[in-house]
Order: C-alpha cells, then sequence, then structure tokens
C-alpha cells in the first residue's frame, strides 16, 4: 500500500517567507513589494480568521468545562459542524477507528497497556495533523539491553469528548464505580496534544483501566513461580511424603511464611510497575499536552490561518516568479512540492486547488482557454489587496 502523503505544511510561516525572498534574485524593490503582498495575505486572512474564532468561542462558551456559569449544551451539534469546517481549512484530519484499534491491540511503547472505556462516553472524535518519526532508546531482553528504536507518532492530536451523564452512569453499579464526578463529566471536553506515539494513543484519554503487557507478566510473575517450585523441591516430600506425620506446626508456618512473602514481592513488584507506568504518563501528558479547552479553539484558527497564507503565498509566487515554465494546474502543483522537498525535505501533497481558490476570490488569478495560469502583476495585486482591505467594513 502506498504511503499517504498528507497536505499539512509542517513548516512554519517565517520559514517559508524566508526562503521564498532568496529562491530568486530580487531587487531591493521588488523584494519590498513581495513582503507587502505576504503582509496583506496575513492580515486578510488574520482578520477572516477572527471572524471564525468568535464565532467558535460563542458557540463553545455554554459547554465549556472551564465556564463558572451552568453548561448547556444546546448548540453541540453546530458548534461541532463548525469546528469541523474550521479543522478542514487547517488540513486536520480523522484518526479512524482502524487507527484507534491499532493502538489499544498493538505493542505499546509504555510498560502497561490501557483499556479505553469507551461506553462512557457520548461524544469521541479524535483528529490528527501531521505524523513523524522519532527516535527514543527502549530497553529490551528484560532489561538487559538498550537500543534506540524509531516511533511512529502524530506530530498532533485533537481530542472531543463528552462524557454520558451521571444518571447514565448510576443505572449500573459497576459503571458508577467510574464515575469522574459532577465537575469532571459536565461539557465538552477539548485537548490538544503533540508528538502522540501511535501505539500509546490510548494514554490521551482519561477514562482508561491499565492491562499488563504479556512480557511485563512474565516478568513479575517468574519470581513467585520460582519461590513456589523451589518450597515445593524442599518442603514436599517432608510434607507430603512418608514423614507427613512429624510434621511440625513451625515447619508448616515456615512454608506459609514463605509462600506469602513470594506473593507480597510479586504484588509489589506489580504495584511498583503501575506507579512507573503513572508516572511516565503523567510526565507524558505534561509536556506533550498543548491546550485544554476554549484554549484549543485558538490554536486551532491560528493554525489555521498559517495553513491559509503559506498556500496562498507559495502559489502566487510561483506563478508570478518562476518565469521559465508556463505553469498549468498540475505543473504548479508539482513546482511547489519539488520545492518544499527539495528545501525543507517535507514530502507533502500540496492543495494547489485549494490555494488557487484563494487567489481567484481575491481577484488576483487569471486563466486562458489552455489552462496557463497566470496572476495580477504584484503592483496592481497590492492595489487591489489595498481596496479589499479598505472595503472591508463600509458602514
Amino acid at each position: 500500500m502506498a504511503e499517504v502523503r498528507h497536505q499539512y505544511i509542517p513548516v512554519s510561516r517565517s520559514k517559508i517567507k524566508e526562503k521564498l525572498f532568496e529562491n530568486w534574485e530580487f531587487s531591493v524593490e521588488e523584494l519590498t513589494k513581495l513582503q507587502n503582498l505576504s503582509t496583506m495575505f496575513e492580515a486578510i486572512w488574520h482578520h477572516n480568521c477572527h471572524h471564525d474564532l468568535e464565532e467558535l468561542k460563542s458557540l463553545y462558551e455554554s459547554m465549556d468545562p472551564d465556564t463558572e456559569e451552568q453548561i448547556e449544551m444546546y448548540g453541540k451539534e453546530r458548534f461541532l459542524e463548525v469546528l469541523e469546517k474550521s479543522l478542514k481549512d487547517g488540513n486536520w484530519k480523522d484518526i479512524s477507528e482502524k487507527e484507534l484499534t491499532e493502538a489499544l491491540e498493538g505493542e505499546d511503547i509504555l510498560p502497561i497497556s490501557l483499556d479505553i472505556r469507551l461506553d462512557e462516553l457520548n461524544v469521541m472524535k479524535l483528529y490528527k495533523l501531521g505524523e513523524s518519526t522519532i527516535s527514543d532508546i527502549r530497553t529490551t531482553h528484560f532489561g538487559f539491553r538498550k537500543q534506540e528504536v524509531q516511533i511512529e507518532t502524530f506530530s498532533q492530536v485533537i481530542q472531543v469528548i463528552e462524557f454520558h451523564d451521571k444518571e447514565w452512569f448510576g443505572s449500573n453499579r459497576k459503571r458508577m464505580k467510574n464515575y469522574p464526578g459532577d465537575d469532571e463529566i459536565d461539557g465538552l471536553h477539548l485537548r490538544l496534544f503533540r508528538t502522540v506515539p501511535k501505539l500509546d494513543l490510548e494514554t490521551i484519554f482519561p477514562n482508561t483501566t491499565p492491562l499488563m503487557r504479556n512480557l511485563d507478566k512474565i516478568k513479575i510473575a517468574a519470581p513467585l513461580i520460582g519461590g513456589v517450585v523451589g518450597i515445593a523441591m524442599k518442603f514436599g516430600p517432608v510434607i507430603f511424603g512418608q514423614e507427613q506425620g512429624e510434621t511440625g506446626i513451625s515447619l508448616l508456618g515456615g512454608v506459609l511464611t514463605a509462600l506469602g512473602t513470594y506473593i507480597l514481592k510479586t504484588y509489589l513488584a506489580y504495584q511498583k510497575t503501575r506507579e512507573k507506568f503513572q508516572t511516565q504518563v503523567s510526565k507524558d501528558m505534561y509536556f506533550k499536552g498543548q491546550a485544554n479547552n476554549s484554549a484549543v479553539l485558538n490554536m486551532i484558527v491560528d493554525l489555521g490561518e498559517e495553513q491559509e497564507v503559506k498556500e496562498a503565498l507559495l502559489a502566487y509566487a510561483f506563478l508570478h516568479y518562476d518565469t521559465d515554465y508556463q505553469h498549468n494546474e498540475k505543473s504548479l502543483d508539482d513546482k511547489i512540492e519539488e520545492w518544499l522537498l527539495d528545501t525543507f525535505a517535507v514530502d507533502i501533497d500540496f492543495e494547489v486547488d485549494d490555494a488557487l481558490a484563494k487567489l481567484e476570490k481575491m481577484k488576483l488569478l487569471n486563466t486562458d482557454e489552455n489552462g496557463i495560469l497566470s496572476v495580477v502583476p504584484i503592483e496592481n495585486s497590492l492595489t487591489i489587496l489595498d481596496e479589499y482591505w479598505d472595503n472591508i467594513y463600509d458602514f
């Protein structure tokens, strides 16, 4: 199966601009014009995205778990609809059910697996933005060897969850045992994480049950099994053999004490492993958590705004300055993807149709009868953008 290429450009807007400004030989005047064009793009899209952010914040306000007012969920469907649109504009993708299943069933990076109690969630949505591979040192061969491993991660993950209400938990005693509490359960919870290992995706959920991997069960159970075998070999003939009648109470007490010691050691080893795991998860979530609830909305819109400007600026610059070619949509797409790969070593599926739609909406794009693309000269483009900005509010 061919690897899926993502549309998200994992390079900051400032770095894109820096390399674009160096890509051609500009006079000081021409460079100033291109910088001004970029500034106008940023101002216009920032204004447009500010409107989207205000709508999202207004819709989310009543269901924000951090609010001090009474939580109301009546606008949930509309909020999720607008949120989906904003995520799509920023090139976020759904994390599929298959990817979640692979995380639950795959070999975890952390020493204990987690079983997510998905039935407790009335709403559960996961979104990813970009994927990357990181290096880490992992202990193997029962802790006797360390080796460098490559870990596949989601660059950023957004989680949207809503718990069932208290009545749902209260309808079953087993469910009520896991009831998060009145303060924790209310509202629509938004979480943003970075660099989440694909096989440890379950660690970002708040409602999980720890499960041990088979390897760790063996490591913990081995001392118990060895102890029981040792006791059986040493005292078995005495207890069950011909001399059974002569077995004293003290000897039997010693056997039970030794067996109890092994059981206690096994239990303490399990508790130590759980504590180590919980510490690791807490540490991971502390450094990987980027935003909660309403703060997530700010980051979604900001990241989307960056993507919009980068796409429009790249399309305009290559159509205006790449004069060795007469670009159609496909050749422009190929050229920008090639430039991003050569310049930043990122292989993406550039959204050329979306970028051209932005330029067309701003009346900066021309297309002839043969599908050859061009843009309005930069002096005229600056005039068009300036007029657009001046007429945003015409009261």
